[in-house]
């Protein structure tokens, strides 16, 4: 008796694990929907949120895709092809620096992102140990409209990440814990 207590235990705090990281990744999503004017992405198609969670679970810092600050965001020649990737910030690098700006310690923690980082931001989170990234499962399949370079670049990340020890965790958005 006491063992199928103990498993199931063991099976609630993993589901209540998974039910943390979704709350995470939906904290992501909804910083990247968030109106402009509140840090939300300027990107027309392709709107990417990150938080950063210390080791307790507690938020760090959170960013979308953005201008970085005190950068003009509204001269419309900074949202034409081919020139948005040189004018917008990944979500990412705004994530890590606000938490480093404000001296907060990134030991342990976690990112939670919308989609999985480009190869710079994958050298970031490698150079500042970051050790495990979470990604909803299907996000490639939500960013279809990516242009190759950036699929190009976001495979090099996946490789980046998997070289310098940090793990990338695909969580199931859509599933909720099931009660027994």
């Amino acid at each position: 008796m006491v063992k199928k207590k103990s498993a199931a235990s063991s099976a609630q705090r993993r589901n209540d694990a998974w039910a943390e990281h979704r709350k995470w990744l939906a904290r992501a999503e909804e910083v990247a929907c968030s109106p402009i004017s509140k840090g939300g992405s300027p990107h027309p198609s392709v709107r990417v949120g990150a938080v950063l969670v210390d080791a307790r679970g507690r938020e760090i810092s959170s960013a979308a895709n953005r201008f970085a600050e005190g950068v003009d965001r509204r001269r419309p020649e900074r949202y034409k092809d081919g020139s948005k990737s040189l004018w917008i910030n990944c979500a990412e690098q705004l994530a890590l620096m606000q938490a480093l700006r404000r001296g907060k310690k990134i030991d342990g923690a976690r990112l939670y992102v919308t989609l999985e980082p480009c190869a710079v931001c994958a050298g970031m989170i490698g150079e500042l140990k970051v050790s495990e990234v979470y990604v909803p499962v299907d996000s490639m399949r939500r960013y279809a409209k990516l242009k190759s370079k950036w699929k190009d670049s976001i495979e090099v990340g996946l490789i980046k990440l998997a070289e310098a020890g940090a793990r990338l965790i695909a969580i199931d958005t859509h599933k909720s814990s099931r009660k027994k």
